[in-house]
């Protein structure tokens, strides 16, 4: 399998990756993630971004969700393409109505998405890595629960400052969204090297609509410990 060392990519995750896993002859080899030889696990990542708007989640028709900081953590347990994770918005708000927002039993204006993350590729040529981020359905409540969104994944994180077989101590993670609400990225490819769609979608009480998650700038994540990765 083609060696892909690497810390902690950001942000988490749930479900599968509809990886063929009886597939006699693979077609694309998924990336493994490693520690560097002779370190130990678990290795923990962890990154903040902060300011006006910093983040958001959007759909087509926009409407929207904003957030002043968005930290990342997360955690490698054993050698394994995949971890766990958390997303936590803190400051977070419906900006038509001023009201802040919250999941179940966390303060005013604090989100956490519990979930995992996946190292993928999103191009053969060049191979170009990702993470895939994985959740279960949420539900953030707005204005004292007047409100109620739900929002389900899965996403796709453009990775940035990693080079292949070069020694790193921090990677970036990009979040953009291209017009009409829509994720930049929004494919992957799974072990057979076929393009499988990574579609976000939100619903505000009307039904869930095509969406994205985006940051304003890039979010840097810091590793406890040194990884390298070769892909």
């Amino acid at each position: 399998m083609r060696l892909l060392k690497a810390g902690l990519v950001p942000l988490l995750l749930v479900s599968a990756l509809g990886l063929a896993s009886a597939v006699p002859a693979l077609a694309l080899e998924l990336p493994d993630v490693h520690v560097l030889s002779g370190e130990t696990y678990p290795v923990i990542g962890e990154g903040t971004i902060e300011g006006p708007e910093v983040a958001a989640i959007e759909t087509e028709l926009g409407e929207k969700l904003t957030a002043s900081s968005v930290t990342v953590t997360g955690e490698f347990r054993e050698l394994s393409p995949s971890g766990s994770g958390t997303l936590t918005y803190k400051g977070l708000e419906e900006p038509k109505s001023k009201s802040s927002c919250n999941t179940s039993g966390d303060p005013a204006g604090v989100v956490k998405i519990l979930g995992e993350y996946h190292v993928v590729d999103t191009s053969e040529s060049p191979l170009t890595a990702a993470a895939l981020l994985l959740f279960n359905e949420l539900v953030v409540l707005c204005n004292s629960g007047k409100l109620k969104v739900k929002a389900r994944g899965p996403v796709v994180i453009k990775l940035e400052k990693i080079t292949s077989g070069v020694d790193f101590t921090e990677f970036g993670a990009i979040a953009n969204c291209s017009p009409k609400g829509k994720q930049e990225l929004k494919e992957y490819l799974n072990d057979e090297g076929k393009k499988v769609k990574a579609v976000m979608t939100l619903n505000f009480g009307l039904g869930f609509e095509t969406a994205c998650k985006r940051f304003s700038k890039e979010l840097v994540v810091k590793m406890s410990k040194m990884a390298a990765m070769l892909f």
